[in-house]
């Protein structure tokens, strides 16, 4: 185990043990839920600092911003925010940085900040009952704090709810917005404006008249997440042969292996794009998307593109795509070409 992972759990430890000294202090978190669509000022609360973790909470902030059309929303977030939340019907998108959450004064600014907003209420996006997130909405000084309540009781929240027991993100984030009074049915989403397609469109056009196969080859090799590339060269030579133009994108996980990349899946057209909207936009324009189960996953699926999620763990239950945006493929060994392959023919409507 490394030292980083080490510290990390050190942390959570610690952060625990605290929480449950805390909880004979605090409200016991039994207010009554608000009428979220008569509120006017809401804040909405997810720090995470990955990428698809808050594509993820794009689902909860379409639902709510649909379902209360005269509440202003506000989204506190972390450093991807402004990038995924852009679009969506939010009057400000704040974002953490690890930096801020490891300077006491910054921490100290963001909390009055947010107190001199007044806000109605605070709602915590992310379900973790344990988090800087949570934390914040505690300290955010709006009239309702609302959470999931943690098994041990509750710290940071005047309004309660009991976290889902779903196992997929999306269905949990559903069912806890059905406990606050939202319906909803809204998957992951980014929000493109016209010019932002149009860029996409024209950059394609450049390169070939071909439909195009978003790839991914990255992932969090110290999970087990990565895509093997031999297999992935496999998949990418067959569905060549079916028409598609590959559209390898290089990512920060894979600058260091980049030679490598483009040497495996030649010829292909290759992506340096850093702007997480652009890259967005390229993948709403491809035909299908094979990618390994990491950030860029879930940013294909949210753009609307056909996506094909390898799983190296048995846990696409919880993150993966599912019909109509995808499917997920599990493949422990990372040898699998055919089941692919044929996944992105379905996925496409090309040769069965």
């Amino acid at each position: 185990m490394s030292d980083g992972l080490s510290l990390h759990r050190l942390r959570r430890r610690v952060r625990a043990a605290i929480l449950r000294l805390a909880v004979p202090l605090a409200v016991p978190g039994d207010h009554p839920l608000p009428d979220l669509t008569s509120l006017d000022r809401v804040l909405l609360v997810h720090v995470n600092f990955r990428l698809g973790n808050t594509v993820l909470a794009t689902s909860a902030v379409s639902a709510l911003a649909e379902s209360c059309p005269k509440t202003v929303f506000d989204f506190l977030g972390g450093p991807a925010a402004p990038a995924v939340m852009r679009g969506q019907r939010l009057e400000r998108i704040w974002a953490l940085s690890r930096t801020d959450v490891g300077v006491a004064h910054r921490l100290a600014q963001i909390v009055a900040m947010l107190r001199r907003q007044h806000y109605a209420a605070a709602i915590h996006l992310s379900l973790a009952t344990s988090s800087l997130g949570g934390l914040l909405v505690c300290a955010s000084g709006a009239t309702h704090r609302i959470g999931c309540r943690r098994r041990q009781g509750n710290v940071y929240f005047t309004s309660t709810v009991e976290p889902s027991d779903a196992r997929h993100k999306i269905d949990r984030l559903r069912e806890y917005l059905r406990r606050l009074g939202v319906v909803s049915e809204h998957e992951r989403q980014i929000v493109f404006a016209p010019e932002e397609i149009e860029w996409a469109l024209s950059s394609l056009q450049e390169s070939g008249t071909e439909p195009v196969l978003g790839i991914f080859v990255g992932g969090r090799e110290r999970k087990g997440k990565s895509w093997p590339l031999p297999t992935a060269a496999a998949v990418v030579s067959r569905l060549r042969g079916d028409g598609l133009r590959p559209l390898v994108f290089i990512g920060p996980e894979e600058r260091t292996r980049e030679n490598e990349i483009r040497t495996a899946l030649s010829p292909a057209t290759f992506v340096r794009e850093p702007d997480v909207r652009r890259v967005a936009a390229l993948l709403s324009r491809c035909v299908a998307v094979v990618t390994p189960d990491a950030g860029p996953m879930h940013l294909a699926v949210a753009s609307g593109a056909p996506t094909v999620a390898i799983f190296r763990q048995p846990n696409a239950d919880r993150w993966g795509p599912r019909e109509p945006h995808g499917e997920a493929i599990l493949d422990p060994s990372g040898e699998a070409v055919e089941p692919i392959v044929a996944a992105v023919r379905r996925q496409w409507g090309g040769p069965s």
